[in-house]
């Protein structure tokens, strides 16, 4: 068997963005570089996409591939990271990739949790467990 490239029940890969995309985000995406396990934590800027597709950027936290959190959000809101930058400009998986947000498996996305918002710059998320 040659793995689930030949399985019919086997989702098919989404490309990022396409030549014709009319929208396109310069982050690293969480279903490409973004997504690595082994990609830093810390403070970073996230993409976030709602179920309607609109994009908002907000200061957050990175803890893993799958565990953010940003700050300003509205815990009623589910937010989904589509991607992120490093608060510090740094590029530590190299360039971007680019995504447009119309192309993006949502629910193959984590959702931001939202930051406590006492504490200023220095408060640590608190994240549901």
């Amino acid at each position: 068997m040659e793995g689930h490239r030949n399985c019919p029940v086997a989702p098919r890969p989404v490309p990022l963005s396409v030549p014709g995309s009319l929208r396109v985000e310069r982050c690293y995406a969480l279903l490409g570089k973004g997504g690595r396990d082994d990609a830093p934590a810390g403070r970073v800027e996230l993409v976030l996409l709602d179920e309607e597709r609109d994009v908002r950027n907000a200061l957050g936290w990175r803890f893993a591939a799958h565990a953010y959190a940003a700050d300003g959000l509205e815990r009623e809101l589910r937010w989904h990271v589509l991607g992120w930058r490093m608060a510090d400009g740094s590029r530590p998986l190299g360039d971007y990739d680019l995504v447009d947000p119309d192309l993006a498996t949502i629910e193959r996305l984590p959702v931001a949790e939202p930051t406590c918002s006492a504490g200023g710059e220095d408060a640590r998320p608190q994240l549901a467990t």
